[in-house]
């Protein structure tokens, strides 16, 4: 299965309109949604990450920040340890050679080498708005190299 594949079989179904890159490894990843908000500071990040994730995949809207990386290869291992399918991420990622060793998807817009103050600042679990899209808790994200596409249910 394919995010094209998809769209052709469900032409009304949303995507994200930005253009990630794939900083983890390659493949399809689809799962339920979890959200988290938090420009410039990844502790709801590595806090969520650090629980279990039953497949899901965890949507970071970091308002496209270039100022700091929201995710590094600790945080990573962490979620790959804890079952977590994907992570995407509206901002940075660092430690990229490293990355790419991890066997779940990590997308995002790019990468800096700065990491993130600690101040448990952001939101857990409230819509994020990305140009005209919503994207809640409790959404399904199907994620390759060709996209991202948003769903309310499960598409079979």
């Amino acid at each position: 299965m394919t995010t094209p594949d998809l769209s052709d079989k469900f032409p009304d179904i949303s995507f994200i309109n930005l253009q990630f890159k794939n900083f983890g490894c390659e493949g399809f990843y689809s799962g339920k949604v979890e959200t988290v908000s938090c420009p410039d500071d990844n502790s709801k990040v590595k806090k969520i990450l650090s629980e279990p994730g039953e497949n899901k995949i965890l949507i970071v809207d970091g308002h496209a920040s270039t100022k700091v990386a929201l995710l590094g290869d600790q945080i990573a291992k962490s979620a790959e340890e804890n079952n977590w399918k994907a992570i995407i991420i509206n901002g940075c990622v660092r430690d990229v050679e490293e990355l790419k060793k991890f066997k779940i998807g990590i997308f995002a817009l790019g990468s800096v080498p700065k990491k993130s103050e600690k101040k448990d600042k952001g939101d857990v679990g409230g819509t994020l708005k990305f140009g005209d899209l919503e994207i809640k808790s409790g959404n399904w994200a199907y994620a390759d190299e060709s996209g991202i596409l948003i769903s309310e249910t499960e598409l079979k």
